[in-house]
């Protein structure tokens, strides 16, 4: 699976006027609220989900890769343009549908939009889905039991996790009393604010899981080449 990183702002891979610059068709989807278009590149697709009067809600791309001989497509990146209303989620499963038993994730995940996005996924498709080593070519079934057996962290970032004092955490589920910004837009950047401000460092963003793993001295690998395969 992918690691877990950071919040990354994903908004320069949308732009407002994204349907000049690709010669999208639309397809038939079985969503009467919703249009679906679709962009075919000769190595990446996009896919944008719109609402009947045309106006853009989510953008998925995908990217042709091979894996010993074989073709995936790999979700390379994703931008939600109105966060935490599921319109993200729709898109995903809609190239499940797509390229069913040959899409697979990133070797990246941000912490908490995507993160959190894969979990209700697999929580809702699990027996759809698998991980797959893409370095050996093994695939291995998923337990959300056990996340540390999924969820990777690069070992830079886990540097900073080991440093940062638990007080300072704000937990997903303290969300409602922290009294961040009052519209969805800046959900994902005042999340969880971790690193106090004389780390001189950027703010970055720390899930729940990761924080219970450190605490509990469970051991969080560097699972790059772990990518989920639905």
């Amino acid at each position: 699976m992918p690691n877990l990183t950071s919040y990354i702002d994903t908004s320069e891979y949308y732009h407002v006027d994204i349907r000049r610059y690709y010669d999208f068709i639309e397809l038939e989807i079985d969503l009467d609220e919703f249009k679906l278009l679709q962009f075919e590149g000769s190595d990446m697709h996009l896919y944008l989900l719109t609402d009947n009067n045309d106006d853009d809600l989510a953008l998925i791309r995908l990217v042709k890769v091979a894996f010993h001989g074989k073709q995936f497509y790999q979700i390379s990146k994703s931008f939600s343009l109105k966060p935490r209303k599921g319109y993200g989620e729709i898109l995903y499963n809609l190239c499940f549908g797509f390229y069913s038993g040959s899409l697979v994730s990133d070797h990246v995940n941000t912490l908490p939009g995507s993160y959190n996005l894969w979990k209700k996924i697999l929580r809702k498709n699990g027996g759809n889905a698998i991980r797959y080593d893409s370095k050996n070519d093994r695939k291995f079934p998923i337990d959300l039991n056990d996340e540390s057996l999924i969820w990777g962290v690069p070992d830079d970032f886990r540097n900073e996790i080991l440093k940062t004092p638990w007080q300072a955490v704000i937990f997903e589920n303290e969300y409602d009393e922290v009294g961040y910004g009052d519209n969805d837009e800046t959900f994902e950047e005042s999340f969880v604010d971790y690193l106090s401000e004389n780390d001189k460092i950027e703010r970055t963003i720390l899930s729940d899981y990761i924080v219970e793993a450190f605490k509990q001295k469970r051991q969080i690998r560097d699972r790059h080449q772990i990518l989920i395969l639905m």
